[in-house]
C-alpha cells in the first residue's frame, strides 16, 4: 500500500537515509535527534493545515510517500513541485524487498501526482556511479538533462580576500535580475524542464521557521544592479552548512566574486560549521571557478534525468 508519510514514520525515514544514501549522508552528516524532532514538527497539525491550504490554492509544496507492507515501511520517495516539473528525491526500497516493483510503483504514483498539478515533466537526481538505479530510470523513460557535482569545503575560513565595496546583502527586488542571469547560463533544455524563476532566490520565511534554519544571501553590485549571487543556509538537523550554486554574470569582476564566496564561507565559519556543501551544475562554469577559488572541491557526480508525465 502506498500512502502519505505520517509523523510516526520518522525513524524509518532516518533509517532509509542512513542505510541507502551513504555517500550523501557522509557529506551532509544528519544529526538523528534533531532530524527526528524537525520532521515531527513539519507533521504537526498546524503546519499540515497551512501546507494543505497552500495545496488547495495550487501551491503544493511537497508530498512524502511511503510503501507499507504488513505494518512496516519498506519504501519511500519525496516529491517536490518546482514550476514545471515534479522533482523526485529519496527513492529507496528496503533491501529485503527489492526487485519486486516497489520503486517503479512509487515513481508511477509520483508521475500521477505530478500530472494532476498540470506540470509536464518528472525529474530526479541520481548518482552517476549508481548503475542499477540509472538502468531502472532509463527503462521507465527517463533521459539525461544535466550533470552536476556536489562540491564540499572543509576547514577554516580562507585567507582574507581584498575588501570589496561591491558585495552587499541581497534584497528581494534583486531576484528578477538574478533569475535572468541564471537563465542565460542554463542550457536551453534545462530551462524547458526546470526553469529558473525569481521565487527561487527570495526564499520562504515559513520554510525557515518550520525547519528552524537560518540563512543569508549577498550579491555583487557595482551600481548598475546585481551581477552575482550567493546564499548560505544552516539547519540544526545537519552537520554540513549549505551554499547555493553561485550565479555569476559574464560582466562580473572575478575579484568581486571571490569576495562574495569569502563572505559566504565567513558566515558559515561564524556558525562553527566544519563543512560547507553545495550542488553545482557542470554547465555553471563561472560558479564552479568561484567555488574552487574559495577552497571547494568536487565530491560526488550526479545526473539529473527527466521524462514527460503524459
Amino acid at each position: 500500500m502506498i500512502r502519505d508519510f505520517r509523523a510516526r514514520d520518522a525513524p524509518e525515514l532516518l533509517r532509509f537515509l542512513q542505510a541507502y544514501f551513504p555517500e550523501e549522508e557522509a557529506l551532509k552528516g544528519t544529526r538523528p535527534e534533531e532530524f527526528l524532532r524537525i520532521v515531527r514538527r513539519i507533521y504537526r497539525w498546524d503546519v499540515r493545515l497551512l501546507l494543505g491550504l497552500a495545496a488547495l490554492f495550487g501551491r503544493r509544496v511537497f508530498r512524502l510517500l511511503v510503501t507499507e507492507e504488513d505494518g512496516r515501511v519498506i519504501a519511500t520517495t519525496l516529491l517536490t513541485f518546482p514550476r514545471r516539473a515534479g522533482f523526485v528525491s529519496l527513492v529507496a526500497v528496503d533491501g529485503a524487498y527489492r526487485r519486486r516493483g516497489y520503486a517503479t510503483a512509487l515513481l508511477e504514483r509520483a508521475r500521477e501526482a505530478t500530472a494532476r498539478t498540470g506540470r509536464r515533466y518528472l525529474a530526479l537526481d541520481v548518482l552517476y556511479e549508481n548503475a542499477p538505479a540509472r538502468a531502472l530510470y532509463e527503462r521507465l523513460g527517463f533521459r539525461g538533462l544535466r550533470e552536476s557535482r556536489y562540491m564540499v569545503r572543509d576547514g577554516s575560513v580562507p585567507e582574507a580576500e581584498p575588501p570589496s565595496d561591491h558585495v552587499r546583502r541581497f534584497e528581494p527586488e534583486d531576484a528578477v535580475r538574478i533569475a535572468e542571469i541564471a537563465r542565460r547560463a542554463a542550457p536551453p533544455e534545462v530551462e524547458v524542464v526546470l526553469p529558473v524563476g525569481p521565487e527561487q532566490f527570495r526564499g520562504s520565511r515559513f520554510a525557515a521557521r518550520t525547519l528552524e534554519g537560518e540563512g543569508a544571501s549577498w550579491v555583487v553590485d557595482r551600481g548598475e544592479g546585481p551581477e552575482a549571487y550567493l546564499a548560505v543556509w544552516r539547519s540544526p538537523a545537519m552537520i554540513s552548512t549549505y551554499c547555493s550554486a553561485p550565479v555569476v554574470a559574464e560582466t562580473a569582476d572575478p575579484a568581486d566574486v571571490g569576495a562574495l564566496v569569502h563572505r559566504g564561507v565567513d558566515w558559515c565559519a561564524s556558525r562553527h560549521a566544519s563543512r560547507i556543501l553545495t550542488q553545482v551544475p557542470v554547465a555553471n562554469a563561472r560558479g564552479r571557478t568561484a567555488l574552487e577559488g574559495g577552497g571547494f572541491r568536487d565530491a560526488i557526480a550526479l545526473l539529473t534525468l527527466y521524462r514527460a508525465v503524459a
